[in-house]
């Protein structure tokens, strides 16, 4: 579980963050949504630690935290394959890989459908593509904490499904997610707990059931919508 305490960020004279107080669980794909320039990208750095609270805490039982950011810069010249591997000698400095490491990496690349194109230069791959290669970074570092900044971006409406049904099933295995999305539907289907970074910069937090109600999608977005729930099942539409 992560908690975050009281926490504090001040970005050029704005508090994107006073007093944030939230829990992600453990164990579930916790999404994060909200509009741009509330700060959701921020808190994803001060989860991972590549920045610090001005004041407050972050509490983590993580062992090992992946965080993958939006924006990328790749290098040119090397397969899908040679990225992937890039991880490991990035991480324990050595000149070769295991057989461990080899079917960790290839498994990898398996699970995201990517084994034909595991010879192709990184240069020549779609962007959605490349964000699967990107997730199956995350794979084989064997984080209990995946922190996942719009990973389907780019993608067409069947890859973004088939990465979340994928990230959903991480889940089951022992990871906690966590994953900034704008498609509200997409997360309604997927989502097990719910982050909602408000335009006025405050935190709405909860599962499905209470958190998708058209009065905290207004505080959310600043725009009316309609929640629709039968059963199970919750739409909404503005």
């Amino acid at each position: 579980m992560i908690k975050v305490k009281d926490l504090y960020y001040n970005v050029e004279n704005l508090n994107l963050f006073e007093n944030a107080d939230f829990e992600i669980p453990s164990n579930k794909l916790t999404v994060i949504l909200g509009p741009n320039g509330a700060g959701k990208t921020t808190m994803l750095k001060l989860i991972s630690g590549i920045i610090k609270p001005q004041k407050g805490k972050i509490i983590s039982d993580a062992k090992e935290l992946f965080y993958l950011p939006q924006k990328i810069k790749y290098p040119q010249g090397i397969t899908l394959t040679e990225y992937i591997e890039s991880y490991f000698y990035k991480n324990n400095w050595t000149w070769f890989l295991s057989k461990k490491e080899k079917n960790k990496i290839n498994d990898a690349i398996s699970l995201m459908e990517l084994s034909d194109k595991k010879d192709v230069l990184i240069d020549n791959l779609s962007s959605g593509e490349l964000q699967k290669a990107n997730i199956a970074l995350g794979i084989v570092s064997d984080a209990d904490v995946i922190l996942l900044d719009e990973p389907t971006a780019n993608m067409d409406l069947v890859n973004r499904i088939k990465v979340l049904k994928f990230i959903k099933k991480l889940t089951q295995k022992g990871i906690s997610i966590v994953v900034i999305l704008h498609d509200i539907n997409l997360c309604i289907s997927y989502g097990d707990w719910f982050l909602g970074f408000t335009k006025n910069h405050k935190i709405i937090s909860g599962e499905k059931e209470n958190f998708f109600t058209a009065e905290n999608l207004k505080q959310i977005f600043g725009i009316d919508f309609r929640v629709v729930k039968d059963n199970e099942y919750i739409q909404v539409f503005n």
